[in-house]
């Protein structure tokens, strides 16, 4: 397995510490929300690293197409879940990110399916790229009345690359057997 798809794995694998801190971070106290913090950081790093790895490299393979928007969906939608479960955020603004997520997820299938590997847009990894930087910013200050204002960001760029990719993707939805 070459570095870049390693990093992705990475990512994936610290989401699993990151939830339990961040998820824990009214009782863990300051602590806690440090320590998710550090490892979402980490976790966000990576992601610019394995596609910067894989392009200058030309490592780019089948599979990090596929897991590597995978690793960021996980890390990104958990943390947007414990959000909601904290009232940092209102519940439609994580709705929006993850029904986004499904949808191209269905779509990905669908090109699967006929033997294609769709990888990310320019847009979606903006997306992505708000998302995290927004995620980083609100555990830093944690609950407060912007919060609302930053998320509008990455809701925004959300639903703005979802309908990007569906449009650039309709030809995957005509004569489906």
């Amino acid at each position: 397995m070459n570095l870049p798809n390693q990093l992705t794995l990475l990512r994936i694998i610290l989401a699993i510490p990151f939830i339990f801190f961040l998820g824990n971070a009214e009782t863990g106290g300051l602590i806690y929300r440090v320590i998710a913090l550090v490892i979402f950081s980490v976790a966000s790093i990576t992601d610019f690293f394995d596609g910067y790895i894989a392009r200058k490299r030309n490592l780019i393979t089948d599979f990090g197409k596929l897991m590597d928007p995978l690793a960021d969906k996980i890390l990104v939608i958990s943390a947007l879940v414990i959000f909601v479960d904290i009232k940092y955020i209102p519940a439609w603004m994580s709705i929006v990110v993850i029904a986004r997520e499904f949808l191209i997820s269905g779509i990905r299938t669908l090109a699967a399916a006929k033997g294609e590997v769709i990888p990310a847009a320019k847009l979606g990894k903006y997306k992505t790229t708000s998302q995290m930087i927004v995620i980083i910013i609100i555990m830093i200050f944690g609950k407060n009345d912007y919060n609302f204002y930053l998320m509008l960001i990455p809701v925004i760029l959300t639903i703005w690359s979802g309908w990007e990719y569906t449009v650039k993707a309709k030809h995957y939805f005509m004569n489906v057997k």
